[in-house]
């Protein structure tokens, strides 16, 4: 539905929105409906994208043996090859936005940057690059549903 029709239902327009973005297929398809939603808008350039990467933490075994800094540079290395498809696409729009990386379990880092961010909505793929997944949705996008109290736009490929 686009924002006019929405701003006159009563409904606050987007200022902000979060998409959550891993490298996958999934993502892709989220990225590319955000930027159709963002060309829907009244005012496009108004609003505020938020892009962020979580990485799970390695297991408690590895982490006893690997450096801090170590793994530090593991996480953002891999956060960095993540978000470079995002980039790419954002910048090729014309889009400005913010990043955030963070490690720890996807579905809560998410619900929470947006949460922080005063985000309106979450977009995100359906299933992604985790290695655990539910029967019909990603694991990572069922667990941002349960947390989340910001809308979440979740996207199927």
């Amino acid at each position: 539905m686009a924002a006019p029709a929405l701003a006159g239902a009563g409904v606050a327009p987007l200022q902000r929105v979060l998409l959550a973005s891993d490298g996958s297929p999934g993502a892709a398809q989220a990225l590319q409906r955000l930027l159709a939603l963002r060309a829907q808008l009244r005012e496009p350039a108004a609003l505020e994208v938020h892009v962020v990467n979580v990485q799970r933490p390695v297991s408690g075994d590895v982490a006893s043996f690997v450096p801090k800094t170590s793994l530090d540079d593991y996480h953002h290395e891999r956060a960095e090859a993540a978000l470079q498809p995002a980039r790419a696409a954002l910048a090729a729009a014309g889009v400005p936005f913010k990043e955030h990386q963070h490690v720890g379990d996807p579905g809560a880092a998410i619900s929470d940057v947006a949460a922080a961010q005063g985000c309106d909505l979450i977009v995100m793929g359906a299933q992604g690059l985790g290695s655990h997944t539910a029967a019909l949705l990603g694991s990572v996008a069922a667990r941002t549903l349960h947390l989340s109290r910001v809308p979440v736009m979740v996207v199927r490929a």
